[in-house]
């Protein structure tokens, strides 16, 4: 109980000497009072920093700030930016978001080795990270001094090594449009994209769709046209089953047809008609690449005409395909039709007989097709050909020849010699013998003893001057027999082979062949300067449109003689003659026919 108690009591002593101890520390830089003297200001102990100097040997904002990724590279960039290597061996380089930091000292070297080839306009191959280290430098002004240098030193080297990356494409189209918008640059349109990639910004895909909604023609691509519709038509039972090769043939036909038309008829084409409210938006730059924000900022402002987001745009589309494969059911057998569709009469009309037309020529070419193909050895018939014109013409020289003869051998001679050379002439027999490698050749049957004539004798017995007057006298005869029949001979032969056709080269001739009869009178109609008149007549019959008719003829000329044929509304003039020799061809053949 006593042992309790005391140590109770020593636990409340020690809590107060606690209790006064901490009542008398302080700060370190307050000085302990001293009991008996008069209390006195604190004295501070810590010892005060020069802030002056300070102030002076520190840049808080430079020397205590966060350095980016990005902005370390640009800072790198301009450092080497005049440094090359005369050469340097290649070592590959691939990795993500790639900068100088990344790169090992050979392949740094290397790096400068191939930008300097770039530089100068010579294009090795590399990795694809070595390229996107020379974007970013483009990017961010490394290497050039005016924009539009820039712009084409980014172009360069995208066209160099596309083909071997086409991944490129992805990211330089943007990066360029990029570049061209933070300065203002009035830049031409890239290449038209033939499918818009997923992943293509929505501005770039809107600039594509406006470029080709107001080219004319109108060319689209069935891959250009999905997005565009409120009609998941790949999920068609028609598409699915056996009408995916012509929907994807015939919807961008019948949409560029109809908007000409309407062009044509209305006044406006389809972009004109259902035009969408232009909309600004704010389009981040260069997405996907090490860029660094403070050199032009994180955006820019861009004006946009959002087509794909229009609803009287979409309808309208929607129902011109939903109309066409009504159409290419009805042509294919297919059983089962689209319901709700309105068009204009005219419209529905303009489509049937363009598709009906199409299916029509398409089913000629199936038939030419499965008719087996016969191959012609020009060389050989050219060879016939010859051999049956000298044929022709020692049959008329031989005709003439024995007329002459039989003329000469009436009129009385005053030597037995003569009369008998000539009758020689008449009653030995000539023989014509074609042979193949030398061409045709004519002997004289060697006569017998038995059947030698009498004059033959005679003329054997006489002197050799005698002889050979004789046969100077004969030679002279054949001559003049020669050119006196050669007049008639060419006659002959004109009426046997008919006006001379003008000969055309052989790509003119595979050209003329694939034209069609539509094609043959629009390029007579331009040919001969007819009004516009005779050319929508010529189309009307054909189902189409003028500028559908030139353009497939441009088409088929790009592919045969790899230039256009018409430029605008006229021929070009290099062509004129063998346009001309070609036509002229086409109508004597259809005279033949």
């Amino acid at each position: 109980m006593n042992d309790r108690t005391d140590k109770h009591y020593i636990h409340i002593d020690n809590n107060k000497q606690r209790m006064v101890r901490d009542r008398q520390l302080t700060f370190a830089e307050m000085e302990l009072g001293v009991p008996g003297q008069p209390e006195t200001e604190p004295v501070s102990k810590v010892v005060a920093p020069e802030s002056e100097s300070l102030e002076r040997n520190l840049d808080w904002r430079q020397d205590f700030r966060y350095v980016s990724k990005e902005q370390q590279f640009v800072q790198t960039a301009r450092e080497l930016e005049g440094k090359s290597e005369e050469y340097a061996e290649f070592v590959p380089f691939q990795t993500y978001w790639p900068t100088y930091d990344q790169m090992q000292p050979g392949q740094l070297r290397w790096y400068l080795y191939w930008r300097g080839e770039v530089r100068s306009g010579r294009y090795p191959e590399t990795d694809m990270s070595y390229l996107f280290v020379y974007l970013y430098e483009l990017i961010h002004g490394i290497g050039w001094d005016d924009p539009v240098h820039g712009v084409e030193l980014m172009d360069r080297v995208w066209k160099a090594y596309r083909k071997r990356y086409p991944k490129l494409d992805l990211y330089v189209r943007e990066w360029m449009y990029d570049l061209g918008k933070v300065f203002g640059l009035d830049m031409p349109p890239a290449e038209p994209l033939m499918k818009l990639p997923r992943s293509l910004s929505n501005v770039l895909k809107e600039l594509e769709w406006g470029r080709r909604f107001s080219a004319e023609p109108l060319e689209l691509t069935w891959e250009m046209v999905l997005p565009l519709i409120d009609y998941e038509v790949e999920k068609s039972r028609y598409y699915s089953d056996q009408g995916r090769k012509e929907m994807r043939h015939y919807v961008p036909k019948v949409i560029a047809l109809v908007d000409g038309f309407l062009a044509k008829t209305k006044g406006s084409k389809l972009i004109e008609r259902f035009k969408p409210k232009e909309k600004k938006i704010t389009r981040f730059l260069f997405r996907s690449a090490v860029y660094d924000h403070e050199v032009y900022g994180h955006g820019v402002p861009v004006s946009v005409l959002p087509i794909s987001e229009h609803p009287p745009f979409r309808a309208y589309l929607t129902q011109l395909v939903r109309h066409t494969e009504n159409k290419l059911r009805e042509l294919t057998g297919f059983k089962g039709k689209l319901r709700g569709i309105s068009l204009e009469p005219e419209v529905e009309q303009l489509v049937s007989r363009f598709l009906h037309k199409e299916f029509g020529q398409r089913q000629t070419e199936e038939a030419k097709s499965r008719i087996p193909v016969v191959k012609i050895n020009t060389a050989k018939l050219r060879k016939l050909q010859q051999e049956s014109n000298e044929v022709r013409d020692m049959l008329l020289t031989e005709e003439l020849s024995i007329a002459t003869v039989e003329q000469k051998t009436e009129r009385p001679t005053g030597s037995s010699g003569q009369k008998g050379a000539r009758q020689l002439k008449r009653d030995v027999p000539q023989q014509a013998e074609m042979d193949f490698e030398l061409g045709w050749r004519v002997f004289e049957e060697e006569p017998s003893a038995h059947s030698q004539p009498e004059g033959f004798k005679e003329l054997n017995e006489l002197p050799e001057a005698v002889q050979l007057e004789i046969a100077e006298s004969s030679a002279g005869d054949d001559c003049e027999q020669r050119s006196e029949g050669s007049e008639e001979l060419h006659k002959e032969r004109i009426r046997i082979e008919g006006p001379i056709e003008p000969k055309l080269a052989e790509e003119w001739q595979e050209m003329s062949v694939r034209l069609s009869g539509a094609h043959l009178a629009m390029l007579g109609a331009i040919v001969e300067e007819r009004g516009i008149d005779v050319r929508y007549g010529i189309a009307e019959q054909a189902g189409s449109m003028p500028e559908l008719l030139l353009d497939e003829i441009n088409e088929l000329a790009m592919e045969w003689i790899g230039d256009l044929l018409i430029d605008g509304d006229r021929i070009a003039e290099e062509y004129e003659t063998e346009l001309r020799n070609m036509l002229q061809c086409s109508q004597i053949g259809n005279k033949d026919l």
